[in-house]
């Protein structure tokens, strides 16, 4: 049901889509997943919003005295059934960490860097419903998977931004739409950063809602700063110098005091290398939200039962809350460093290609990693991340 590939329109391939849209301008994407259908009904998206450990919302349009009044989860199913017959949507996010089906659909953006792939959002709205005119801090790609939605852009430079007032949502305050596209089954809107946009279900409909991740430099600092802290400042404490005398003035800080303390805590960080940074960045990045787990296999499975499992069922499909990313060693006496979910596994210089394999989605296949799994260490890191929960047990999610 869902596309292996994205179609790009005649003249248009990937490279040029980077080189002259990505983050510059709208692209609309006629017939990209053409065939495209949901592995997942209405209903069963209402489910999800049900369960507790899922990111869920209803918004709710009721006219200018109450606009776009929202409602977070999880949901009991009562709500469900006293909705209104028009003019609600029903999002639900990170439904791939959820249902590896859904999941299966990211592999068709392997233009983009697997690390900026954050998530895929289902939306389900009645005719009518949309979550008014907005602005998104982050690229998305929005995918029309059942019924029809119209779109209205402003695609002019620097729009206005501010929001209404007294609404739980950031709702545009001033839109002046420029373009109007009406988005069928299988086509795509492509939105950078910054661009208003308003969706309206026209009838029943599903939009996926693939975004991409944008970290902000502020949280970058302050995550890499608490990392360099806890890596290399330990419990010691501030003493006084040895020739310490009592003070002209007790509540005066000594004017030597700012320049010592800088130069003691700049000297702890300094030993934060590029080793430290680079190991802090990959797992950073593949760092899961609170609220999305792994599900370990139990018992857990003997190494060889897992390389017996792969060979007999020719591949491992990746759970959808599977975060894997690696990086190359950058000398040869150094390591390939893999992670996964938070976590960093280092294997010699030269396991690379082996990496990459256990990264790629929608699958691990025996193809791709049997020749190395004769090495103890390549078949034991399979082996964990399969109790980890990385790859599903036969069965599951196909």
């Amino acid at each position: 049901m869902l596309p292996r590939r994205l179609h790009w329109p005649a003249g248009l391939d990937a490279s040029r889509f980077l080189a002259d849209y990505w983050q510059r301008r709208p692209l609309l994407l006629p017939g990209a997943f053409a065939g495209i259908g949901s592995p997942m009904e209405p209903d069963e998206l209402a489910g999800l919003a049900c369960e507790p450990e899922v990111e869920a919302r209803i918004v709710q349009e009721h006219g200018a005295q109450r606009p776009w009044q929202v409602s977070h989860g999880p949901f009991d199913e009562s709500v469900f059934a006293a909705l209104p017959e028009t003019h609600w949507t029903l999002l639900v996010q990170d439904v791939d960490k959820h249902v590896p089906a859904v999941a299966a659909l990211l592999a068709c953006f392997d233009f983009l860097p697997e690390w900026r792939l954050d998530d895929i959002m289902v939306s389900w709205a009645e005719d009518g419903g949309s979550v008014g005119p907005h602005l998104d801090q982050y690229d998305v790609f929005l995918v029309q998977v059942q019924g029809w939605r119209r779109w209205r852009i402003d695609t002019r430079p620097s729009p206005p931004a501010d929001c209404l007032p007294d609404l739980d949502l950031r709702i545009l305050k001033h839109f002046q739409p420029d373009a109007d596209w009406l988005l069928g089954p299988g086509d795509v809107l492509y939105l950078p950063p910054g661009v208003p946009h308003w969706g309206i279900a026209e009838g029943p409909c599903m939009t996926w809602s693939v975004g991409l991740r944008a970290p902000a430099w502020r949280e970058l600092a302050a995550d890499w700063l608490q990392y360099a802290v806890d890596a290399l400042v330990g419990d010691g404490r501030w003493r006084d110098p040895p020739d310490t005398a009592p003070p002209s003035e007790p509540a005066a800080l000594p004017m030597t005091l700012p320049q010592a303390m800088r130069a003691h805590i700049d000297q702890l960080l300094a030993g934060a290398d590029d080793t430290h940074f680079r190991r802090w960045l990959g797992c950073y990045l593949t760092e899961s939200k609170p609220n999305i787990a792994l599900l370990p296999p139990d018992p857990p499975w003997p190494r060889a039962e897992v390389v017996a499992l792969l060979r007999a069922e020719g591949r491992l499909l990746r759970d959808g809350a599977s975060r894997l990313l690696f990086l190359r060693a950058v000398t040869a006496d150094a390591e390939d460093l893999l992670f996964a979910n938070g976590d960093c596994h280092p294997l010699p210089a030269g396991h690379a290609d082996f990496l990459a394999a256990l990264c790629r989605r929608p699958a691990l296949t025996a193809e791709a990693v049997l020749p190395w799994l004769d090495a103890a260490p390549c078949a034991d890191l399979l082996t964990h991340l399969f109790n980890a929960g990385h790859f599903l047990t036969p069965g599951v999610g196909d």
